[in-house]
């Protein structure tokens, strides 16, 4: 299955909104080398796929997505910040990011550090500025600092970094949860609040996002495995021989690929009990297991 016109233009279009409404914030219009460091990593291309996941949550409910811009901001930014800080020699020690040097191979490990830090703090002040009820933007915070704090983002990527000597599948399960899945669901959650919606609602789209997050997470495992350093713009089959349990390594290529198709089909037959008209979200899923960056 190849990518629709149709989706592929969605995703274009969402990018470009959002690289112009980030470009227009007035932090980032500030002339300075802090700047520009945050600059260079926030303009270096990617798929802004968490962005599009805001944007098209909020569209599927008959939002604005005016609305849902300054949370489609945010959470680039968060993870903007997130792939500085795993770039880092102390971390994954990576030279390459989305076909281009890193931001520390760039500008020095120090300045690096600062830029990841200034995008973090500037993805919550970005989102204050959302055009919405005070006491929704509240609740959207605080969504998205669990979302990025010690309890999933930060700590699965301190799970990531001191993994046991063996870790099984339950851990890694947990782990995947943290540092992959729960910015996706975050993200589909934020978008789904800016349309207004909560409660019993906004559980279950909450939990269709740790679903895709966590096909997200397996498909990038297959490509680990199956692709090339130029199709995924950083190195690949880093994970190998690391003693992290691994679906590739537990299935082989095929059984994993089956795997992401079986949950594809799932979640997108989640997405069919909810109210509003989410064929984008599943297109884009039914997509990812056949995704090559």
């Amino acid at each position: 299955m190849s990518m629709s016109r149709r989706l592929k233009s969605l995703l274009s279009e969402s990018a470009i909104r959002v690289e112009k409404a980030l470009n227009q914030l007035p932090v980032f219009r500030e002339e300075n080398e802090q700047t520009r460091c945050c600059s260079y990593s926030l303009n270096a291309g990617g798929k802004r796929l968490r962005p599009f996941f805001v944007l098209q949550s909020c569209a599927a409910l008959g939002g604005r997505i005016e609305d849902a811009l300054p949370a489609a901001c945010s959470v680039e930014m968060i993870h903007t910040y997130s792939l500085i800080h795993d770039d880092l020699p102390g971390m994954d020690d990576d030279d390459t990011r989305r076909g281009k040097p890193s931001l520390h191979r760039i500008c020095g490990t120090e300045k690096a550090v600062f830029a990841g830090d200034r995008l973090l703090l500037e993805s919550f002040r970005t989102l204050l500025r959302a055009n919405l009820p005070e006491s929704r933007v509240k609740t959207m915070l605080h969504r998205l600092a669990s979302a990025a704090g010690a309890s999933f983002l930060v700590g699965g990527q301190f799970m990531d970094m001191y993994h046991p000597i063996t870790a099984d599948r339950k851990w890694t399960e947990r782990m995947i949860i943290g540092k992959t899945s729960a910015m996706i669901r975050v993200s589909m959650e934020l978008g789904s609040m800016a349309a207004g919606v909560s409660g019993r609602e906004l559980d279950i789209i909450s939990s269709i996002g740790d679903d895709t997050g966590w096909l997200f997470q397996l498909t990038d495992d297959i490509l680990d495995v199956t692709g090339t350093p130029e199709e995924m713009g950083k190195a690949v089959s880093k994970d190998a021989g690391m003693g992290k349990w691994n679906p590739v390594n537990e299935l082989g290529v095929d059984g994993a690929k089956e795997l992401a198709c079986r949950n594809a089909a799932f979640i997108s037959h989640r997405l069919d009990s909810l109210a509003g008209d989410w064929s984008v979200i599943r297109e884009l899923v039914e997509y990812l297991p056949e995704r090559r960056k």
